[in-house]
């Protein structure tokens, strides 16, 4: 599809949400014009009705009364709708010139109709038709006023939309700030993976081709799942066949302790969110086969997670391409949970212990 076309579709979509958003504040712009029309003509005659004075004295001046206040409420609500369409259509691109004098237009316009039915009107009833002169200074008050009525709707709608706007930005960039975050754990956890299925085929290992097979269904998981959350049973399946995948790495099985508490199906958490800890322990944790090393804990109450992770500590450096794991989670979490989350990380001389405390209650 050529740029030309996509700027038309993208033109045709930004039209469409105006049209829309004209639509919803219609009835909204009437409803809150019919108030202020009333309030303003209500204090027009409040001076008169303090002294005890009602200029609709007769039959014939009551119709005429009642036709103006009719046919200005329609021309002034027209008056406001036209200058609020064209606030809509001009403020928002900067043409300030076009804006002014189409505003302008729309005054002139506006006032030569309401004179002519003011005057037709008044012909028509046998009565004085009005002087323009007159009818000038009764009129550019309330066409002020309407004006001003006009630009403050306008300008109300406008900052709430922009409000929502910048809301819907900063949404866009969490959420593409999270994918960004989520890329970096498929790589991480395949290059992790990928060391132990090498260290399995290099040593001629029975256990090669499971530990493919479970590399390939742990990974059909990361990619096809594009779940915002998950339930945490599905997480605490996929750390489950995590470790299954680690302990093919030995002859024996490791000593791992894993304790679940509480019901796991009602917490929803974001998926790859508790996996990077027990990624860490098996690569830098003191790995046996002997006696425990490595304790998880998922306790489950309300709507409040508690996980920790305890490992023992290996004598052995860091590698030097270091790890991106815990630093990824840190930054979903503040992204995700703010100040829903407490991260507890403490790296003792013979053991690594995680804990998080996640209230999932919005």
């Amino acid at each position: 599809m050529s740029s030309t076309n996509i700027e038309k579709q993208a033109y045709g979509r930004s039209l469409n949400n105006v049209i829309l958003d004209m639509k919803k504040n219609l009835w909204l712009l009437f409803g809150t014009f019919i108030v202020f029309y009333i309030l303003v003509h209500f204090i027009g005659h409040f001076p008169g009705l303090l002294r005890g004075k009602w200029t609709l004295v007769d039959e014939r001046s009551l119709a005429v009364q009642v036709l103006s206040i009719t046919s200005g409420l329609s021309i002034s609500f027209l008056y406001v709708l036209a200058t609020y369409a064209t606030m809509n259509k001009y403020y928002p691109n900067r043409k300030y010139t076009r804006l002014s004098l189409q505003v302008g237009l729309i005054v002139s316009i506006a006032f030569i109709v309401c004179f002519l039915t003011n005057y037709v009107a008044t012909a028509t009833l046998s009565q004085d038709p009005v002087r323009l002169s007159l009818f000038f200074r009764n009129n550019i008050l309330i066409y002020i006023l309407n004006t001003i009525f006009a630009m403050v709707f306008y300008f109300i709608g406008y900052t709430r939309q922009k409000e929502l706007e910048q809301k819907e930005l900063e949404l866009q960039n969490r959420t593409s700030a999270l994918s960004f975050l989520r890329s970096q754990v498929n790589p991480h956890f395949l290059f992790n993976n990928l060391n132990t299925i090498y260290s399995l085929v290099y040593h001629k290992s029975e256990q090669a081709l499971p530990a493919i097979s479970g590399l390939s269904e742990l990974l059909r998981y990361m990619l096809y799942d594009n779940s915002e959350k998950i339930e945490l049973e599905q997480e605490i399946s996929y750390i489950e066949k995590y470790i299954s995948l680690q302990q093919l790495r030995f002859e024996n099985p490791v000593a791992v302790k894993m304790k679940v508490t509480g019901n796991v199906k009602e917490m929803k958490i974001p998926p790859l969110l508790l996996i990077p800890f027990v990624e860490n322990a098996f690569k830098h944790g003191a790995v046996s086969e002997n006696k425990e090393w490595l304790w998880i804990d998922i306790n489950m109450t309300g709507t409040e997670l508690i996980f920790s992770c305890t490992n023992t500590k290996a004598n052995k450096h860091k590698d030097l391409t270091g790890g991106i794991g815990i630093d990824n989670v840190r930054k979903r979490l503040e992204l995700l949970f703010k100040e829903r989350y407490t991260l507890d990380i403490r790296d003792h001389e013979d053991q690594f212990t995680v804990k998080l405390e996640l209230n999932n209650e919005e």
